[in-house]
C-alpha cells in the first residue's frame, strides 16, 4: 500500500491512475517538461568535434598528410552538377558541420546562438519535430547556395541551421503572441552582415536557412490539434520533398564555368 494524506492507495490503482492521466503536452505538442535539449546539445559537440578535425591538418607536424576533412565534405553547387566529375549531394548536409578552420569566430558565433535558440525552439517542439527542423534549414540553406552562388565556391558551417532556428523562433513567438521586435532586428542586422564585401559570409546560405525555418514552423505551429504530431510530420515531409525536388530541379542549370 502506498501511504496518501488521507488513509492508503493500492499501488495498482495509482499506477493505474497515472497511466490514464493525459500527458501535458505544449501548443505546439511536446511532452511538457521532457528534459535537458539533447538535440542541441548534441549538434554543438558534434561541430566542435569535426572544427578540432578540421584544424589538425594545419596545426599538427604531419598533419598535412592527413585527409582535409574541410575539402572533403564541404558544398559548392557543382558538387550536385552533371557536368562535374564529383557528384556528392551530401556534402548539402555535411557541409553544416564544417565551419572555417582560419577563423574561430565562425564556428562561435554559431554555437553560442545554437546554444541560446535551441534552448528555447527544442523544449517547445519536442526533440525529434526540432531535429528535422534543424536538418531541413540546413538542407535549405544548401538550396539556396545551389540556386545563387558560384559554382565552385565551396561553403561550409552551421548558419543556414541557425538561421532556420531565428525564423523558427519568430514564427514560435508569434504564435503564442510575443513581442518579436528584438529578434527581428537580430536576424535583419546579421543578414545585412552577410552582404558585406570582404567578410567571405554565404548570405544565400543564411536566406535559405531562415525561409525554410519560418515555413518548418507554420507546419508545426499551425497543424491541426487533431492528430496534431501525424499532421506535422507529413508537412515537414513535404517540406523535405519541395527542397528535393528543388535541388533535382536546380542541379542542372548550375553552369560550366568558362
Amino acid at each position: 500500500m502506498i501511504e496518501a494524506p488521507v488513509g492508503f492507495h493500492c499501488p495498482v490503482c495509482v499506477n493505474e491512475a497515472r497511466r490514464r492521466r493525459p500527458t501535458q503536452r505544449t501548443q505546439f505538442g511536446a511532452k511538457v517538461g521532457s528534459g535537458r535539449p539533447l538535440v542541441t546539445y548534441a549538434v554543438i559537440i558534434a561541430c566542435a568535434l569535426v572544427y578540432a578535425v578540421q584544424l589538425i591538418p594545419m596545426y599538427l607536424p604531419g598533419g598535412a598528410a592527413l585527409p582535409n576533412i574541410t575539402g572533403l565534405f564541404a558544398y559548392a553547387p557543382a558538387y550536385t552538377s552533371e557536368w562535374f566529375p564529383q557528384f556528392e549531394p551530401w556534402r548539402m548536409l555535411t557541409s553544416s558541420l564544417l565551419h572555417s578552420p582560419s577563423s574561430a569566430v565562425h564556428i562561435l558565433f554559431n554555437m553560442v546562438a545554437l546554444w541560446f535558440i535551441g534552448r528555447v525552439v527544442e523544449p517547445a517542439v519536442g526533440p525529434l519535430r526540432y531535429g528535422l527542423l534543424l536538418l531541413l534549414s540546413a538542407l535549405g540553406g544548401s538550396v539556396a547556395v545551389l540556386y545563387l552562388s558560384d559554382p565552385l565556391t565551396p561553403t561550409v558551417g552551421a548558419s543556414g541551421a541557425v538561421f532556420g532556428l531565428f525564423g523558427a523562433l519568430f514564427v514560435l513567438l508569434r504564435s503564442t503572441g510575443a513581442q518579436t521586435g528584438g529578434l527581428v532586428a537580430l536576424v535583419v542586422a546579421n543578414l545585412v552582415i552577410g552582404f558585406i564585401p570582404g567578410l567571405n559570409i554565404s548570405w544565400q546560405g543564411h536566406l535559405g536557412g531562415l525561409i525554410t525555418g519560418v515555413v518548418a514552423a507554420l507546419v508545426i505551429s499551425k497543424a491541426p490539434r487533431r492528430n496534431r504530431g501525424l499532421w506535422q510530420f507529413v508537412g515537414l515531409a513535404g517540406v523535405g520533398a519541395v527542397l528535393l525536388a528543388l535541388t533535382g530541379i536546380g542541379a542542372p542549370l548550375v553552369a560550366l564555368p568558362v
